[in-house]
């Protein structure tokens, strides 16, 4: 080290300085006191040497003796500081005189600032006046004498000490400097010294704990001070460094570990750090990466994100998130999420890439909206589809043109499922969508709606709305064709039916429920027209429809309400004519007024909203059955027949619902008929039969409602597990006035007979009816004769506690 760089040094130096400085301006403070002391003690002298010597001057200007003078003056001039004496007579004529050389200022800098070089006196040498006064103001016949002192003579010795003085104080100022700057070095310089040298032997890069000794003689001073305050920040360091090197070490496991890929790019586009997912992904190890350009590694496999990083490099935005395709080493193509943030390092600018391989999310996104919007057996657009294509269009003058939706529906596709199984009937969907697809490819949209349901819609029919009514009608015609040609499947042919419902329209007039609605009424039309044919919607339709959706609002409001109730009507014994079970029939009071069962059972059948309702039924006839048990008019044979929809008996939970039903009121399932129809038990008749079985466990009995109007009713009744077989109304209305319909009776009798099962006869209206079923079986009977259905209360009274209304049938 310099010695002018030691602090040693440096304090000495502006000790001095500062004991220089101090030590002048105390010298030339004793020097000027010195001074005044001085001059007031020459002053003095002065004026006493002038003041013996005036009375001999007086003496010689009286008697004009000029060697008087001459003796005065020889004796002022003795004086070394006297430097010219002068006797002048009243004329101002010298009488003696002496001017000696003018000495030099011993030291001028100290004249300079503390007196002037000459001081002259005029003496007035009179009898009356003594002291010295102006010259021109001399009374008449006196004399004068004139002197002139030279000061720096009188203060030679004051100047000659302050001199010592100051050449002393300098000296010892200069010692005292050197002894301090001495003792700053052995006090300070020195021991910071020491302490630098075993700062310096500190090893940084270790990460164990370490110390320094303290220095001799310095244990409890503020070197000692310092050495513990140092010791305890390297503890601190050294655990500092420990946990960062185990922050560091978990950092780069969860970089290693984690799959995506994480790099870091300098602002010449360099890597300075990069995990094992990067490395993998470009065919390097993480050392190798390091260091190199991305243009080198990046460029060569994907032009594309090298780009990009070059882009956002050169651009004032701080962050970038982009999903895109990317390529590794191998030039594999995937799907790449990623995010560029810029930060700030030590040397510039940097870039952080963060990349996800999103390649299976975006097929699994893919595949869910293919899901939505595509058909999983046909992969034609479903239904959510179709509500979006025709919900987003708006009018505009490309689209003014009327447009077409025709809805075809399969006829009587379950029966193809149900007798060939749904494996042929699946492969039919298919067949029939695939010649669809193609048939129709150039003319418009193709889409499959549910189970057996298809829609074309096609656009730019015309703007005159008759001609687009005959090309739309024209339409369904070629769609119906298409579907009846044979589909073969291995070695079988099949023929195909469809009842169409073709809806023309303007886009952006009605949403997509209304024209699939107006479609839907079409379809129905054509249905009730014998099927297999095409009904283009008219107005009228569209008044039914909205009478249809003003029923389901309705409907939905007596839910709400709680509207619906259902009355009873008894089921006779042919035999004893005594009332044995009873049927629930559902029925509506909307305000005052009782809705004809006719007008809103059919629509409600159809709907899901049936559900609930039949939930509520159920209910209810439990509750009536609670209150016949509370009163003991429940006997052990006597139950309620409740009828079953469809949608209801194809509820996975229908069983648990029931009996849970059956729990909370703690009734025996014996009291309790399930009615269901023949094409609710063919809809699905493996799980039909399964679920009759297990319910007829818990002791509920099933009856087989509207027997003889299906078409397989007999190729399936072996199979379903019926207690009961309701012949329909239509068969007992002419079995006295038929003979065909007559035998047809006689014959599901005897086919009852030897399948263990009673019957039911329902409609039953006349007398004869009663007597004809009576002679030839025993059954029940059922139908207005008897009784209309009546309130629970009401039935109560009639049937339960007075007799007389049973007896009175017994009689006619």
């Amino acid at each position: 080290m310099k010695l002018t760089s030691k602090i040693s040094f440096t304090l000495g130096v502006r000790t001095l300085i500062l004991v220089l400085m101090l030590g002048l301006v105390m010298s030339f403070l004793q020097t000027y006191i010195d001074f005044k002391n001085r001059r007031a003690e020459v002053n003095s002298s002065i004026e006493s040497i002038i003041d013996a010597s005036k009375d001999s001057a007086k003496n010689a200007v009286w008697n004009l003796d000029n060697d008087l003078a001459a003796l005065v003056i020889k004796g002022l001039t003795y004086f070394n500081h006297f430097s010219y004496v002068a006797i002048l007579d009243e004329n101002d004529n010298v009488l003696a005189e002496s001017n000696k050389d003018q000495l030099e200022q011993s030291n001028k800098v100290l004249s300079f600032f503390l007196v002037p070089n000459i001081r002259e006196y005029v003496v007035p040498l009179s009898i009356a006046e003594l002291s010295p006064v102006n010259a021109n103001e001399l009374p008449l016949g006196s004399g004068k004498m004139r002197i002139r002192i030279n000061i720096h003579s009188s203060l030679n010795d004051v100047y000659d000490r302050a001199v010592v003085t100051f050449i002393i104080s300098l000296a010892g100022y200069i010692v005292i400097s050197f002894a301090l700057g001495l003792l700053y070095h052995l006090s300070l310089a020195a021991p910071l010294m020491r302490l630098a040298s075993r700062f310096e032997r500190v090893n940084t890069s270790s990460f164990t704990e370490q110390s320094i000794s303290k220095l001799k003689g310095h244990g409890s001073d503020e070197f000692g001070k310092i050495i513990d305050s140092a010791n305890d920040l390297l503890g601190r360091i050294a655990s500092g460094q420990i946990l960062l090197t185990q922050r560091s070490q978990r950092f780069r496991l969860i970089l290693d570990t984690a799959p995506a890929i994480i790099y870091s790019l300098d602002n010449e586009g360099k890597f300075v750090f990069a995990n094992k997912a990067t490395a993998l992904f470009y065919g390097y190890s993480i050392f190798d990466l390091k260091g190199k350009l991305a243009s080198e590694i990046i460029e060569p496999v994907d032009s594309a994100l090298m780009e990009v990083l070059n882009t956002f490099l050169d651009d004032n935005s701080r962050q970038m998130n982009k999903v895109f395709e990317a390529y590794d080493s191998q030039k594999n193509k995937c799907v790449m999420e990623m995010s560029f943030v810029k930060f700030h390092t030590y040397d510039g600018q940097s870039i952080l890439v963060v990349g996800n391989d999103v390649t299976k999310r975006v097929e699994a996104e893919e595949k869910i909206e293919n899901l939505a919007y595509c058909d999983s057996l046909t992969n034609l657009p479903n239904r959510n589809k179709v509500y979006e294509k025709l919900n987003s269009q708006e009018v505009t003058i490309s689209n003014s043109q009327y447009q077409v939706a025709i809805l075809a529906d399969l006829d009587q596709f379950k029966r193809i499922n149900d007798t060939l199984s749904h494996s042929v009937g699946d492969q039919l969907i298919v067949k029939l969508a695939e010649r669809l697809t193609i048939e129709f490819k150039d003319i418009g949209f193709v889409a499959r709606l549910g189970a057996d349901e298809f829609l074309l819609h096609s656009e730019q029919l015309s703007n005159n709305r008759e001609i687009a009514n005959t090309t739309a009608f024209e339409l369904a015609e070629k769609l119906r064709r298409c579907i009846n040609r044979e589909i073969d499947i291995g070695l079988h042919r099949y023929n195909l039916s469809a009842s169409l419902g073709v809806v023309v329209f303007k886009p952006g007039f009605e949403t997509a429920d209304e024209i699939l609605q107006y479609a839907d009424t079409a379809m129905y039309e054509s249905k009730k027209s014998g099927r297999n044919c095409s009904t283009l919607f008219i107005d009228k339709m569209a008044t039914e429809a909205a009478e249809l959706l003003k029923l389901e609002r309705d409907i939905s409001n007596a839910i709400f309400k709680d509207e619906f109730f259902f009355v009873l009507q008894p089921l006779i014994s042919s035999v004893t004519m005594e009332v044995t079970s009873a049927e629930a029939l559902i029925r509506w009071q909307r305000g005052d007024t009782i809705v004809a069962p006719n007008d809103f059972i059919p629509f409600l059948e159809e709907s899901a909203m049936i559900i609930e309702v039949g939930d509520k039924m159920l209910t209810k006839v439990c509750e009536f059955l609670v209150q016949l048990k509370q009163r003991g008019l429940l006997t052990a044979s006597f139950k309620i027949a409740v009828n079953i929809s469809g949608k209801q008996l194809s509820e996975a939970d229908f069983i648990d619902k029931v009996t849970t039903v059956l729990r909370k009121y703690q009734i025996a399932g014996h009291y309790l008929e399930f009615e269901i129809t023949e094409s609710v038990a063919l809809d699905n008749l493996k799980d039909t039969i399964n679920k009759i079985n297990e319910l007829k466990q818990i002791g509920i009995s099933f009856s087989l409602d509207d027997f003889g109007t299906g078409y397989s009713s007999l190729s399936h009744l072996k199979d379903l597990p019926v207690d009961k077989l309701k012949i329909d109304q239509s068969f007992i209305n002419d079995i006295n006035v038929d003979k065909q319909d007559e035998n047809l009776v006689k014959s599901i009798l005897q086919l009852a007979v030897n399948l263990g099962i009673v019957t039911v006869a329902e409609g039953v209206e006349t007398k004869e009816q009663v007597e004809w079923l009576k002679e030839n079986g025993s059954m029940l009977l059922q139908g207005y004769y008897f009784s209309r259905p009546i309130l629970p209360n009401e039935f109560i009274e009639k049937y339960l506690i007075s007799k007389d209304e049973v007896t009175t049938l017994s009689q006619r």
